[in-house]
């Protein structure tokens, strides 16, 4: 059983645990969720992808979950809140992973809005970022939904991105 972190209408997002490795490995392999993506990951890749979240669990308390529908306990995809370093500044992304059969449901968009209340009202963050490839218009358009504004370009992992930040505090 994994620990719920928070609850949407329709989803419940979880930490992250061996009993999703299977799952994770089929989104991380799937070549539609990663097109704008530098490559899709091998399962030995996916291992250290999921370590990777286990570290940020320690280190920060928080990386990316599980996304789960209530109705069913379908796995949809991963969402979260990612410590990253941006141009020297260390930012609180909202970062989210769909499993092609999820797409246009608005999943995205209510995972997204949970981690960015969590962010607000329980790591009492001032602002969040999303970092979005220019050519991700299913992603910008979530950002979009949830208030996200373009702020400016930047370098990600040798990629150009769009950062797009809400503001939670005034």
């Amino acid at each position: 059983m994994s620990k719920i972190i928070l609850k949407t209408e329709r989803l419940k997002l979880e930490m992250i645990n061996e009993y999703h490795f299977d799952n994770l490995c089929k989104l991380l392999s799937n070549k539609k969720v990663h097109k704008y993506f530098p490559k899709v990951l091998s399962e030995i890749e996916s291992k250290e992808f999921y370590e990777k979240i286990l570290s940020r669990y320690k280190a920060d308390g928080y990386c990316f979950w599980a996304v789960i529908r209530r109705t069913d306990n379908e796995f949809l995809g991963i969402c979260g809140i990612l410590k990253q370093k941006i141009d020297g500044q260390v930012e609180s992304e909202i970062g989210y992973r769909l499993l092609d059969a999820f797409w246009c449901k608005g999943y995205a968009t209510e995972a997204a809005k949970g981690c960015i209340d969590y962010a607000k009202e329980k790591l009492t963050k001032k602002s969040v970022i999303s970092l979005i490839r220019s050519v991700n218009y299913p992603s910008i358009r979530v950002a979009e939904k949830n208030g996200f504004q373009y702020e400016k370009d930047t370098i990600f992992h040798e990629l150009s991105h769009r950062v797009y930040r809400l503001i939670l505090v005034p």
